[in-house]
Order: C-alpha cells, then structure tokens, then sequence
C-alpha cells in the first residue's frame, strides 16, 4: 500500500504566534497554499531558536511544523499503553476522568506540561500522563503501526475471492456501500479483506480504499456504547433460546412427517395415511400440532415468517414455484413429491427456493 512520507522543517513565526511557552496552548490551524513562501533571515531564526532553547521550551519545538499539502500539521502522537489510559480533566491524577485512549488510538497534541500532555482524541480532550504517549519523530516513524485500512464496495454487487484474479473461486458477494477492513498488502490490484469470519480477495477496481486512525471516546461515548453492546448481547441471548425452541419443536413436527414416509401421493388429498398432495400433507402435519395453515402453496408463501435458507430449522416450510416440503435439516426435506414417490425425502435444493417460512 502506497504511503506518503512527510519530511519535518521547523517553521518558527513571531507574527503567527507559534512559539509555545510552557504551561500556553498551542493553537494551530492548516496554512494557506501560496504561490511564495515568506523569507525569514537565517540569523532571526537562529536567535529565535537560541531564546526557546534559553526558555526550556524545547520539547515543543517538533510541534512547529510544516503543514503537509493536505493542511495538516504534524503534531500528531499515538498511544503507548497495554489497554488504556485516562483522559483527565486536569494534569492531575486525582482529577475526573472524561474519557479513555485505547492502545491502538491516534490523538492531536494540544500542550506539553510538566509530566502531562493535553491531548484531543475524537470527541475526547483532556490530560494523560506524558509517558503513556508516543510523539515527536518516534510518532512519525510508528504512524503506519496505527493506520487503519478499509475498503468500501462501490459496484453494486462484489465477488470475494479465495485468491487474486477472476479464476479463483467466489467464496461470496458484497453489496455497495459495505466497508470491510484490509487485513494484508494489496497484490496486482487485489485487496485481502475479512468479511465476517471469512478471509478473501476483491478487486481494487470496484472498491475505494481509505486510511483512518482509531480514536479515543468520551465517558458518554463510552457508556452508550456499552449500553448497546448489552442491548445486542440480550437480543442475540433471547433469539438463541427462541431458536432453541423453535428447533426442538420443529424436530417434533418432523419426526411425526416422516412416520407416512412411504404412503401415497394423492392430488387434491389431505390424508396422511390414504394419500395427500404437498401442500395437504404439511396442512395435515401440522394440524396435529394445533396449527392451522392455508390449504394452497400460494397462500403458504405468506404463512409465519420468512428467514434465510441458510438459518432453516427442522420444521420450516421450504416453498417452490408450486410445491412445498418440511425441512428436515442437513439440506433435506420431506415431502408429498409425486404419485410416482409418494411421500417421501429428497434434497431442500433440488430445485430454486421461493421461500422459506417458519410457523412455530
């Protein structure tokens, strides 16, 4: 991945008011391009140097720096901690804390004191203890330590790949806008990215890459993040037990189904032991379970609600164009197939899924 390196100069400016006294705040914004820089004799600069040197400020000396041509000033400095560390109120351990910088988290210099540094990181501005930072030169050496790489999808519809190239095998699609982070160096203009559990490759020529840095967060940040993290954990915790119920009934419906495997197919039936078509048949397995479900396949489509293929429990109604089946798990359905089969087990996926719909 291509980097940009930017080389320090000290720019020192009495009329810009960049010379930093110990204990002051620094106040930096981006300069404005112009076509000449100004010139500054070399014997002012050294005699202004002399007097920071003489007034102990030179520690913040690395915060006069020149903008890059983004307008960024370099006074960037990264955390140096193994989980976090506070951001207080004022250079006291004592003080409240207001936020926490995190051991991968970029901040902006705001003032050098003694022992302290304030600091602005996100939403997040206070104090932290100067041992807990990196800065200066050493900031500019490690920054790509702490850079943050994602790609987001800008073709409508994305193939991931098991390898570089248009060969390799799809292992699945990504949809616009999706951002995904970059786990590796891009090769021949293929990035490597993880999207869930899953490691791939997807073609730089649809997705647009970006650098970011990872932020501290407020106290108040902090603890709406946490209340949604509980909020997801409960709702995951609730759908898990609901599922867990859902499955053993449905593991119910299906031991009862496969009990007429083997009976007749019969069009227009309802009979579980003289002969049912498909949809009489899942009509009749369930009315022994006191569900009452819609006599046609086309009024089945709307029966209970709808999820993925891919979350299909025992029990679930699998539709076709036409046809209907109770999934039995591992890809299998029973089923009132046809007069020549009668009721009997076949693949969930032996031909295109319509819906799939589940009841309990």
């Amino acid at each position: 991945m291509d980097k940009t390196h930017i080389g320090q100069k000290v720019v020192l400016s009495a009329v810009a008011g960049m010379i930093l006294i110990p204990g002051s705040a620094l106040d930096v914004s981006a300069a404005e391009k112009t076509e000449e820089q100004p010139f500054i004799q070399a014997a002012g600069i050294e005699s202004v140097l002399e007097k920071c040197y003489e007034t102990e400020v030179k520690d913040n000396i690395n915060l006069y720096l020149v903008p890059t041509e983004e307008g960024e000033y370099l006074n960037m400095a990264f955390s140096d901690t193994d989980d976090y560390t506070y951001i207080r109120s004022a250079p006291d351990e004592n003080s409240g804390w207001v936020g926490k910088l995190y051991q991968d988290c970029a901040a902006q210099v705001l003032e050098y004191l003694d022992g302290w540094t304030k600091i602005k990181s996100g939403s997040a501005e206070g104090y932290v203890p100067s041992d807990t930072l990196i800065t200066g030169e050493t900031a500019a050496e490690r920054a790509k330590e702490y850079e943050n790489h994602t790609v987001t999808v800008t073709a409508y519809s994305l193939n991931v790949r098991n390898s570089q190239g248009t060969q390799a095998e799809i292992l699945t699609q990504i949809g616009q806008g999706e951002t995904y982070e970059v786990t590796g160096e891009p090769v021949d203009g293929w990035y490597p990215v993880q999207v869930g559990d899953m490691d791939g490759w997807v073609s730089g020529s649809y997705v647009t890459e970006e650098t970011s840095y990872s932020y501290g967060e407020t106290k108040e940040e902090e603890e709406a993040r946490v209340a949604e993290e509980t909020r997801r954990a409960e709702a995951t915790e609730a759908a898990a037990t609901q599922t867990a119920g859902s499955s053993a009934e449905g593991q119910a419906v299906v031991d009862y189904a496969c009990q007429f495997i083997g009976n007749p197919y019969v069009w227009g039936g309802t009979s579980l032991t003289n002969g049912a078509d498909c949809s009489g048949f899942v009509q009749s397995v369930y009315a022994h379970f006191g569900i009452s479900l819609p006599r046609t396949t086309y009024e089945m489509v709307n029966a209970g609600y709808a999820v993925s293929y891919e979350e299909a429990l025992p029990g679930d109604l699998i539709l076709y164009d036409g046809h209907v089946g109770l999934y039995m798990g591992n890809g299998t359905i029973v089923n009132a197939m046809n007069e020549a089969d009668g009721i009997g087990i076949c693949s969930a996926t032996y031909t295109n899924i319509i819906a799939v719909r589940r009841v309990l």
